[in-house]
C-alpha cells in the first residue's frame, strides 16, 4: 500500500499512517460531529488539519464511562471499589463509613529490602466492567480491591448480602486481588428470631468484618490498613513477576479495541518484537508507580518512549508520555491531588508525610524541601516542570489519532489541565479544556453533564469565567433534553443560577448598573429567559413571575420595541397565575431571590413636593427678640455659599401639618403599544408615619406626559422622608424608589412634619362675592367680600368663626390690612376685641362671632373758600 501522510497543523510535520491501515485497513471517519462544532467557533490547536480517525471499519469495545475526576496522582493509587449492597444499611449511614474508608488514602510499608514505601488507595462508587478492561494499558484502571458495607437483621439478609459480594467478586474477577464484606447487624445475642446463630455462609470465601453499629466501627481503619497492605503485596509480586520476563518471552499487551487488529499478523517480526518489548516495559513503569517506585518508574517509562517511538506505537507512546508525565508531577507536586480528610489509620506514625499533609504522595527516595533543578539533578529521566505541558500536549495528540481512546483522550486533557492550573499557565489549561470540547464521544445525558460540569470548575479556577458560565448552561440543558429518559427542570434551573455570574449578572436589580454597559446584553437577556422557562416548568410560578419581571427591569433599554411589548404580555400572563409581590423568594436550596419591581412601566419623568394650599400654610408668630448680649459679625464663610449654589438640598424650605392633606406631583409615561392600567399607586414613605392613600389611572398606548397627583396625610410630628411610590402594573407590585430611577437628584426627599393647627372658617353676613384676591403682601384669602358705602353711610357687618378643627382655638386676632392711614383707618374699621376673647377658647364644632362696624369716613369734599377781610381764607 502506498504511504499515507497527514499534515499536522500543530508543528508541520507529515504523520505516516501506512503502518496502522496495514494493521487494522483504512476507516476514515468525522472526527467532530456538526452538534459539537456549534459548542465553540474557536481553532483547536492540538488537532490536524485534517480532521479524520483511523480505526477498524467496525469499531471493537472502548471505554465508555470517563473519570472527569482523574488526576496524574490516580496513576500511583490502588482502586477499590466500595460498594452498598442490601436495602437495610441507609444511604447517610453508607455515606459515613465511606468517608471514613477514604481517609485511609495511604500506608506505609516496608518491602522486603528494607525500603519505606507509600502506598496510594482511591476510593470509588462505581466502576463499569468495560473501564476494567484497560488495565493491561493503564494499570491504575484495574479494580484490586473490593469493599462491601451492608445491614442485616435476619440470617436470611445476611445470607443475601454474602450472595450478592460474591457476585461482585465474579464481575471483576480479571483482575481483582482481594476483598472485604463490613456486615453491620444487630448484637450476637439480642437477634430477634435467632439468637446467637447468625453467621456467614459456608460457601462464602469472603473475610467478612462485623459491627454491630455503623457509629463506633472501633478498628475499621486498621482493618483497611491491612487490606490495603495485603493488596499491595499482590501488586508487588505481579511487578516482580514481570519485571522477570525474558524479553525474547515478552507477550504483546493490548488495549480492548486492538485485539482483532492484530489477528493473524507476525507478531515475531522485528519490530512487533519491539512494540511488545516497548509496551511490556511502559507497563513495568505502570506497576513499579502503583508499588511505591517512582524513580524506577521514570526510568521505565523513558525507556519505553524510546522503544515506542521506533516503531509508531502511537497509542502506547502518548500512555508513556502520560505516565512519565504523572511520574514527575508526583515529584514535583506532592501535594497537587484532591483534597482527603485527615489521616486516621494507625500505620502513619507521628510527624510522618501523612500526619503533616491530607495527601502527601512522594516517596521516601525523594529528599523533602528540594527545589524542581535540584530534583531533576538528583533523579533521572524527571520533567521539567516546562516540559510536563509539552509531554502531555504530546500523549493527546497521539491518542487523538485512535477514536476508541477518546474518553483516554478526555481525560488526559483534565489532568494536563489541572497541572497546567497548578503551575499557574492559564492559557496552556485554557488550550487543554478546549480540546475536550471537540472530542466527540457517546456519551449519556448524565456523562455529558458531568463533563461540562467538570469544565466549568476548571474554566473558573483560571478566571475564565464567561466560558465556565457557558459550559453550565450546556450542563443545564442537558438535564432537560430530548435524549434525556428522565428530565430534571429543577437541576436544570440550579445550573442556570449559577451561570448568572459568569455572565455578570446578579438577580439583585439594586446592583444591575444603570445606563453602563455590563457584560454582554443578547447573553444576558438569553439566559434570563432561559431561567424563566426553567421556572415555569418547574412548576414555580412566583419564581416565573419574578424573573420575568427582573428581566424587563434590568434589561429594558437592551430590547427592541416588539421584545417590550411581547415580554409584557408574558409577565401580565404569568403574574395572573401567581402575582408578584416585592418581597425576597426563598427557594429550598436556601437561595434567596431579591425582590424585582417595575420602574419602567410606567415611566416617571417628574416627582415633585408640594407645598401646602395658601390658606393652610403655618404662619410664625412673631416673638420680640431678647437682649442676649453683643453681635459679633464676620464676613468669613469658608466657602459655604459656593456649596450652596452647587448642591441642591433634597430638605424642604417649608413643612407639612399633621393631619392635613399632602401631595406629590407626578408625570407618567406609557411606552408601551397598549392601555397600561395602573392600580393602588401609592407613596413611599419612612420616618414619620404618613398615611399613603391610593390612586387608580389607566395609560393610553404610548402616551405621555399624564399628570398624577399622590397624597396622603402625616400622622405624627417629625421628619418624614419620601422615597418613591408603589404600584401594581401588569399583575406585578412593585415598589420604586427614587434611588433606583435615573434622573432624578436626590434618592429622597424628606420635609418636617409639625403639630396638628387649629382650623378655623370665616364666614360673614355680607354676601359673597364673584372673585377674590390680595390686598398688599396678604396671602390669598379664602373668602371675600364687596360692600359700597357713601360717605357718611355707615353698616355692619357680622362674622361668624366656626372650628372646623380638631383642637380648641385659643386665640384669635383681627387685624384690619388697607391702604389708610392709620387714624382714618381705626374710625372706618371698629369691633370688640373684648366681645371675642371672651367667647375663646372655642372648642372644635363651636363658633364665635363678633360684628365689624363700617363708617364711610373720606376727604374727597372740596373745601369751602371764603373771602375775609380783604383774603381769601380755606374753611375745613
Amino acid at each position: 500500500m502506498q504511504n499515507i501522510y497527514i499534515l499536522s497543523k500543530m508543528d508541520g510535520t507529515l504523520l505516516n499512517i501506512s503502518v496502522l491501515l496495514q494493521q487494522r485497513g483504512l476507516a476514515i471517519l468525522p472526527r467532530i460531529s456538526q452538534e459539537e462544532q456549534k459548542v465553540s467557533d474557536d481553532t483547536l490547536p492540538m488537532r490536524s488539519s485534517v480532521s479524520v480517525i483511523l480505526s477498524s471499519p467496525a469499531p471493537d469495545t472502548s471505554m465508555s464511562h470517563p473519570d472527569y475526576e482523574q488526576t496524574a496522582h490516580d496513576h500511583a493509587a490502588i482502586l477499590l471499589l466500595v460498594k452498598h449492597v442490601g436495602s437495610q444499611l441507609k444511604q447517610k449511614n453508607f455515606s459515613r463509613v465511606y468517608e471514613r474508608l477514604s481517609r485511609v488514602n495511604h500506608v506505609k510499608i516496608i518491602d522486603s529490602m528494607g525500603v519505606s514505601r507509600e502506598v496510594l488507595a482511591r476510593y470509588i462508587k462505581e466502576y463499569p466492567v468495560e473501564n476494567n478492561d484497560w488495565g493491561d494499558y493503564q494499570t491504575h484502571r484495574r479494580l484490586l480491591g473490593l469493599i462491601s458495607l451492608g445491614k442485616y437483621d435476619t440470617q436470611q439478609e445476611l445470607n443475601e448480602l454474602c450472595r450478592v459480594h460474591e457476585s461482585l467478586k465474579v464481575k471483576y474477577s480479571s483482575t481483582l486481588f482481594d476483598s472485604r464484606c463490613v456486615l453491620f447487624g444487630p448484637p450476637a445475642d439480642t437477634s430477634p428470631s435467632e439468637p446467637n446463630v447468625l453467621s456467614t455462609p459456608s460457601n462464602f470465601k469472603t473475610r467478612a468484618v462485623f459491627y454491630e453499629d455503623c457509629e463506633p466501627c472501633v478498628g475499621l481503619e486498621d482493618q483497611i490498613s491491612e487490606f490495603l497492605s495485603s493488596l499491595f503485596w499482590v501488586l508487588e509480586s505481579k511487578r516482580l513477576e514481570r519485571s522477570r520476563e525474558k524479553v525474547e518471552r515478552v507477550s504483546l499487551l493490548l488495549a480492548p479495541f486492538e485485539r482483532k487488529d492484530f489477528v493473524g499478523l507476525d507478531l515475531e517480526s522485528r519490530s512487533n518484537r519491539k512494540r511488545c518489548v516497548g509496551r511490556m516495559t511502559k507497563h513495568l513503569g505502570d506497576l513499579s508507580l502503583q508499588a511505591g517506585l517512582v524513580t524506577e518508574a521514570l526510568s521505565y517509562y523513558s525507556s519505553a518512549v524510546d522503544i515506542l517511538k521506533a516503531v509508531n506505537d502511537w497509542l502506547w507512546l502518548g500512555g508513556a508520555y502520560e505516565g512519565l508525565c504523572a511520574a514527575s508531577v508526583i515529584l514535583l507536586y506532592p501535594n497537587l491531588s484532591r483534597s482527603f480528610p485527615l489521616q486516621r489509620n494507625a500505620s502513619l506514625q507521628e510527624g510522618s508525610p501523612g500526619k503533616q499533609r491530607s495527601s502527601s504522595i512522594s516517596t521516601n527516595s525523594l529528599p523533602s524541601g528540594m527545589s524542581p533543578a535540584e530534583l531533576q539533578q538528583e533523579v533521572q529521566n524527571v520533567l521539567s516542570p516546562e516540559d510536563i505541558p509539552k509531554r502531555y500536549r504530546e500523549a493527546i495528540i497521539h491518542y487523538s489519532k485512535y477514536l476508541n481512546a477518546g474518553i483516554i483522550e478526555m481525560e488526559a486533557c483534565f489532568k494536563a489541565a489541572r497541572i497546567a492550573v497548578e503551575q499557574g499557565g492559564t492559557l496552556q489549561a485554557s488550550t487543554f479544556l478546549q480540546n475536550v470540547i471537540f472530542i466527540n464521544l457517546t456519551l449519556s445525558e448524565t456523562e455529558k453533564i458531568q463533563r461540562f460540569t467538570s469544565l466549568s470548575d476548571l474554566y473558573t479556577q483560571i478566571g475564565f469565567h464567561r466560558k465556565a458560565s457557558f459550559c453550565r448552561r450546556l450542563a443545564a440543558t442537558r438535564h432537560v433534553s430530548a435524549q434525556n429518559p428522565q428530565p430534571n427542570w429543577s437541576q436544570c434551573y440550579q445550573l442556570m443560577l449559577q451561570a448568572l455570574s459568569g455572565h455578570k449578572l446578579s438577580l439583585d436589580p439594586t446592583e444591575f448598573p444603570r445606563g453602563g454597559l455590563q457584560g454582554w446584553p443578547a447573553l444576558q437577556i438569553q439566559l434570563l429567559q432561559e431561567l424563566v422557562v426553567a421556572a415555569r416548568r418547574m412548576g414555580h410560578t412566583a419564581l416565573a413571575t419574578r424573573h420575568m419581571t427582573f428581566l424587563l427591569q434590568t434589561m429594558w433599554e437592551h430590547l427592541l420595541p416588539t421584545e417590550q411589548r411581547d415580554l409584557a404580555l408574558q409577565l401580565q400572563v404569568l403574574a395572573a397565575q401567581c402575582e408578584g409581590a416585592p418581597v425576597p423568594l426563598v427557594l429550598n436550596s436556601g437561595i434567596v431571590i431579591p425582590p424585582a419591581n417595575l420602574t419602567n412601566l410606567p415611566q416617571i419623568r417628574s416627582f415633585v413636593l408640594r407645598n401646602l394650599e395658601p390658606q393652610l400654610r403655618p404662619q410664625k408668630i412673631e416673638k420680640l427678640k431678647e437682649d442676649s448680649g453683643p453681635f459679633l459679625f464676620t464676613p468669613i464663610h469658608f466657602g459655604s455659599l459656593e456649596r450652596k449654589n452647587v448642591v441642591t438640598s433634597s430638605k424642604m424650605d417649608y413643612v407639612w401639618v399633621e393631619g392635613d392633606v399632602c401631595e406629590v406631583a407626578m408625570e407618567l409615561y406609557n411606552p408601551l403599544p397598549f392601555e397600561l392600567k395602573v392600580l393602588n399607586m401609592r407613596l413611599l414613605t419612612s420616618g414619620s408615619v404618613f398615611e399613603s392613600l391610593p390612586t387608580s389611572l389607566s395609560l393610553p398606548p404610548e402616551s405621555g406626559p399624564h399628570p398624577v397627583i399622590l397624597s396622603g396625610t402625616p400622622k405624627e410630628i417629625g421628619e418624614l422622608e419620601v422615597l418613591g411610590y408603589s404600584t401594581h402594573t401588569l399583575g406585578v407590585k412593585s415598589n420604586c424608589r427614587l434611588r433606583h430611577i435615573g434622573g432624578f437628584p436626590h434618592p429622597q426627599y424628606s420635609v418636617d412634619v409639625i403639630s396638628a393647627l387649629p382650623k378655623m372658617q370665616v364666614l360673614t353676613s355680607l354676601p359673597k362675592s364673584a372673585s377674590s384676591g390680595s390686598v398688599g403682601d396678604t396671602v390669598t384669602v379664602a373668602t371675600s367680600t364687596n360692600i359700597t358705602l357713601y360717605a357718611g353711610e355707615s353698616a355692619e357687618c357680622g362674622v361668624t368663626l366656626s372650628n372646623v378643627g380638631e383642637l380648641p382655638i385659643e386665640m384669635v386676632e383681627v387685624s384690619v390690612h388697607s391702604t389708610l392711614e392709620p387714624s382714618l383707618q381705626q374710625q372706618v374699621f371698629q369691633w370688640s376685641q373684648e366681645n371675642l376673647q371672651a367667647q375663646l377658647p372655642l372648642q372644635p364644632g363651636a363658633d364665635a362671632s363678633f360684628t365689624i362696624y363700617i363708617y364711610s369716613l373720606t376727604d374727597f369734599l372740596t373745601p369751602a373758600v371764603v373771602f375775609e377781610h380783604g383774603e381769601w381764607n380755606t374753611e375745613k
